[in-house]
């Protein structure tokens, strides 16, 4: 189990200007969105799918970009790539690691959310 700081707070809310509320928004946003966008790459990878699977780890790419998640956005970035090239053999093991590191994101930021930092 990766045991690395999940994202920087301080790196995430200088992106937003320390703006809490739009950060607060942003958290919002993906404690709803982050496991649909896992659920719509897991699926396409389990169809066979590469172009979705690409597209799907790609919009979620994206809302990791924006809470500074290193280990969540190198496995995304390493799983939308292999699905560029349409090369899905690695995908169980990419979406695996994807999957886990996106869940220590969530509680991370759930614990945020729930402590009011952002508020």
């Amino acid at each position: 189990m990766n045991h690395d700081p999940v994202f920087s707070l301080d790196e995430a809310l200088a992106r937003v200007d320390d703006d809490r509320e739009t950060f607060q928004m942003m958290i919002e946003l993906f404690l709803e969105h982050g496991p649909k966008d896992l659920a719509d790459a897991h699926a396409a990878l389990d169809a066979g799918n590469a172009p979705d699977v690409a597209r799907s780890s790609h919009k979620l790419k994206g809302a990791l970009l924006q809470f500074c998640a290193p280990a969540a956005l190198h496995v995304c970035k390493e799983l939308e790539t292999s699905a560029k090239a349409g090369d899905l053999t690695q995908g169980g093991q990419q979406y695996a690691a994807l999957e886990q590191e996106v869940q220590r994101l969530l509680v991370a930021l759930r614990q945020v959310y729930d402590k009011g930092i952002a508020a």
